[in-house]
């Protein structure tokens, strides 16, 4: 770790060009490399840090963005200033910033975006589109709504709502929903700006023969609050109406639906952007502290994560953990990485490890060399955050985690189970899938650690019970209560924790993986996907050697 430096600060632009210092290789888009210090840019950015000092890279592919952009972030890492920051790079430096973590600079971006924003004094179409199209950009990739905001109140404050909402119409199809959603957002009660330009669009449009309802069109009418414009303006009302009925018959459906749902009030959508200040922008970013890197210091030693699971008064939580239950599957990967950081749903490295891989199965990967580092990276940053346990090596291999291909820094380099514990159900099963769809108990025999002596009859452990009329996600709970333990060989101690809990199923066939976790047997998934096929098709395995195990954490 190097040694304690706060950032921004200026370590000499003179170093850029020295070929000393330069041992890291930033690839950007169309074949071009920045050679840059490890060091310096560590200082910046906890991701790079852990690239280069934990991963040993010597180079990272920064294929989306441009060379002059990467060469921006550069600079800026060395002089802790963004003088070569311009409108043309803005976007790549950005997400730059975000994706690598340094949040000074993207404070710095913020305040860029608000100069560019208060230097707009009339109405450009040229102009507020760029603020439209950054603010959009920076919504949908960086899940930051703050350029959202100050984009519609300084369109509003040059009152040029209308003109804009007109133009940016006119070549509106294969625009994304994102963009159309603040169109709308942009509107807001002014429903009159979209529904005037749409009918227009559309009274040319139903002159072609055979011609198709645009996409945007029906989005657009859809998500619009039509009621609100019933009651403001009765003729643009019936126009519109008028003109979606000269429409083919394959779209009278949709039009009568459409007429249904304008007949009663929508939900009120509540915007604060009225009273959003400009200034508002940076004032999200200056409560973030500097990034400090402290030499052989261990952060994690003051201070306890309130997202590490803990037994102590809290509501206890019988059912066992399944990624299935809380895992959407339309998130980005961003979204992904931000929903494991916090879900309580997470109580292991392998619940993460599985998310990841079931996302990745269901077609949602972006296919980029760079987000596979960072994921990786992430991954490992979530772990020491959280206190999550490293997978024991023999487990990872034979559970076939392949969608992160550097993580060989996740598994525990002991080959022991370190500080898991190994239960295996007391029956095997010829079609153990079967068990989940029906009323089931499964039981296991295991004493807990810090269980020291036990006088009661039978053996220690425990017994996992399907939950009933929820097969759907396969979910098991944890048997606490005394009744459930009536007339039964083993017995129950309060020690036994269902969040310490990972369930699978062991089969003895080589033709499949040994270890099928009890996430990939969820119906919830799409089953026309093979490889989820095979699982289940080995789940239901004839040949009797299929095993419930929990591998328990102590």
């Amino acid at each position: 770790m190097a040694p304690k430096v706060k950032v921004p600060m200026d370590f000499g632009r003179h170093l850029l060009g020295s070929p000393t210092h330069n041992n890291l290789t930033l690839n950007t888009k169309e074949g071009g490399k920045v050679r840059t210090s490890s060091v310096i840019l560590s200082f910046n950015s906890q991701v790079i840090d852990h690239m280069t000092s934990t991963l040993h890279m010597t180079s990272v592919d920064m294929l989306e963005f441009s060379e002059a952009a990467v060469q921006v972030f550069v600079d800026a890492a060395y002089s802790g200033t963004v003088e070569g920051l311009t409108k043309e790079v803005f976007r790549d430096v950005n997400k730059i910033a975000n994706v690598f973590d340094v949040s000074w600079l993207v404070g710095k971006c913020s305040e860029f975006f608000t100069e560019v924003v208060n230097s707009v004094k009339t109405p450009t179409y040229t102009e507020l589109l760029y603020l439209f199209e950054e603010a959009s950009f920076v919504y949908e990739n960086l899940k930051r709504k703050e350029y959202i905001k100050v984009t519609i109140k300084k369109i509003e404050t040059l009152r040029w709502k209308e003109e804009f909402i007109e133009k940016y119409l006119e070549n509106v199809e294969g625009v994304s929903t994102g963009k159309l959603d603040m169109v709308i957002e942009l509107a807001g009660s002014e429903v009159n700006c979209v529904v005037e330009t749409l009918t227009k669009q559309l009274t040319e449009l139903i002159k072609i023969p055979d011609s198709q309802l645009p996409l945007s069109c029906k989005y657009l009418l859809d998500n619009l609050d039509l009621f609100l414009l019933k009651e403001s303006n009765t003729q643009l009302f019936d126009r519109l109406f008028s003109v979606l009925g000269g429409l083919s018959d394959e779209h009278l459906r949709w039009t009568f639906n459409l007429i249904q749902r304008s007949s009663k009030p929508s939900l009120p959508v509540i915007s604060d952007s009225s009273e959003l200040q400009i200034s508002d922008i940076t004032a999200s970013f200056s409560t973030q502290p500097s990034y400090e890197v402290l030499s052989n210091q261990d952060s994690s030693s003051n201070s306890t994560s309130p997202l590490s699971p803990t037994t102590t008064s809290e509501t206890r939580c019988d059912v066992i953990p399944n990624m299935c239950h809380e895992l959407d599957l339309n998130l980005t990967i961003h979204g992904l990485l931000d929903f494991l950081s916090v879900s309580e749903e997470v109580t292991s490295l392998i619940l993460a490890l599985e998310a990841l891989w079931i996302w990745n199965c269901c077609g949602r990967s972006e296919n980029s060399t760079m987000y596979s580092v960072l994921v990786t990276a992430k991954i490992n940053d979530i772990a020491k955050k959280r206190s999550l346990s490293l997978v024991p090596p023999n487990f990872g291999k034979e559970l076939r985690l392949h969608f992160i291909k550097t993580s060989p820094f996740l598994l525990s380099e002991n080959h022991t189970l370190d500080n898991y514990f190994i239960v295996k159900g007391k029956h095997s099963f010829y079609k153990p899938i079967h068990k989940l769809k029906e009323d089931s108990k499964l039981k296991f025999c295991f004493t807990h650690p810090l269980v020291k002596s036990c006088n009661l009859s039978g053996s220690c452990g425990f017994i996992l019970k399907t939950v009933k009329g929820d097969g759907v996600l396969r979910k098991l709970q944890l048997c606490i209560e005394e009744k459930d333990y009536r007339n039964e060989d083993v017995h129950f101690h309060e020690e036994i924790r269902a969040e310490k809990m990972h369930v699978y199923i062991s089969i003895n066939d080589y033709s499949y993986p040994c270890i099928i976790p009890l996430s990939w047997l969820s119906s919830k998934l799409q089953l026309d996907d093979e490889r989820f096929k095979k699982f289940c098709d080995a789940a239901t395995s004839s040949s009797g050697n299929c095993y419930f195990m929990v591998m328990y954490k102590i």
